[in-house]
């Protein structure tokens, strides 16, 4: 712990819910916080971001800045409990480690994100990484990299954030950082885009994509054919050469109805059933080695609706992790 310290801001006390009975424990009474708390077998580590310059730099509205204190507050006040004959979270060992310190620039910020998924990785950890905007996705890949040689990549989301940094890096960008990075443990092959929408994406990015060996998904391909069916074959492209897998949940593709509260809406996108359904399939293969939350924007959220099911979204991975 005291290695990455100095890249981190300890999480709120407050967020950490407790009914104070043994008999209805929360995720609050279950998490631990507080280095003397760390233990050597931690299975998952958590970590916040909290940034939005990336999508103030590709023009979407900021907020997401906010996102990983407002999805501890819900997180911390469900319950463990999950009905059926299935592993439940609380038999997992799991930190919340804090937010990352800010730097003078977004760039100063991810490389200090890089340091701390790195650390966690070494230590045989698993990132659950709290957005903050998009750009994440590149300095979360690059710390996974320091110690994992090939990658396999798998992107939920409404958008193919194929762009270009022009010149800088932003919410749009981390996927192309990611493929043109010098000695990339990403090769096109082993990446995929899942839950894509048309009227959300630039046909030059979708067909270099395509053009590179990567596969996309799109949210008609989920509709024709299942999200289960879907998931299964995105987890083989991405996972038969590969020693480890990184799945991005970008909460924009979710239904604007079910996720007001997100960077990007759109009325369409997965149900929360299917975003669920996929972070319950992360969780419960091995090879899945990191997550991470993105583009949930408080700000903008109804009733909590949008962090209520982000934080469902962490317990399902979680369950299905203790199920593995």
């Amino acid at each position: 712990m005291t290695n990455i310290s100095k890249y981190l801001t300890p999480p709120n006390e407050k967020l950490f819910f407790s009914r104070g009975d043994t008999d209805d424990p929360r995720m609050g009474d279950i998490v631990l916080r507080q280095a003397k708390n760390v233990k050597n077998d931690l299975q998952i580590g958590i970590v916040g971001v909290p940034v939005d310059e990336g999508v103030k730099r590709n023009g979407g509205r900021p907020g997401a800045k906010d996102a990983p204190d407002a999805i501890r507050a819900e997180l911390y006040k469900r319950t463990p409990f999950v009905f059926g004959k299935e592993n439940s979270p609380n038999e997992l060992s799991i930190f919340d480690f804090g937010n990352i310190k800010q730097g003078k620039t977004l760039e100063e910020t991810h490389a200090n994100l890089t340091e701390v998924v790195a650390y966690l990785v070494e230590q045989n950890i698993v990132p659950v990484v709290l957005g903050g905007s998009h750009d994440i996705a590149y300095p979360n890949f690059l710390g996974i990299s320091k110690h994992k040689s090939s990658l396999g990549v798998i992107n939920i989301d409404t958008h193919l954030d194929f762009r270009k940094p022009a010149p800088k890096r932003n919410s749009g960008t981390s996927f192309r950082q990611m493929l043109d990075h010098h000695k990339s443990a990403l090769n096109a092959m082993n990446f995929v885009e899942l839950g894509i929408q048309s009227f959300a994406n630039s046909q030059k990015h979708y067909d270099e994509l395509i053009e590179r060996g990567a596969t996309i998904f799109s949210l008609r391909d989920v509709r024709e054919d299942g999200i289960t069916k879907i998931l299964d074959l995105a987890y083989e492209l991405t996972t038969a050469s590969t020693e480890t897998l990184y799945v991005s949940f970008d909460m924009d593709a979710v239904k604007e109805t079910a996720a007001p509260g997100v960077s990007a809406p759109l009325p369409t996108g997965l149900t929360p059933e299917e975003f669920l359904t996929a972070a319950l399939f992360a969780g419960k293969r091995r090879k899945t080695g990191m997550i991470d939350l993105v583009e949930v924007n408080p700000k903008y959220d109804v009733d909590g609706r949008t962090c209520k099911l982000a934080a469902l979204t962490i317990l399902y991975f979680l369950t299905g992790f203790a199920n593995r």
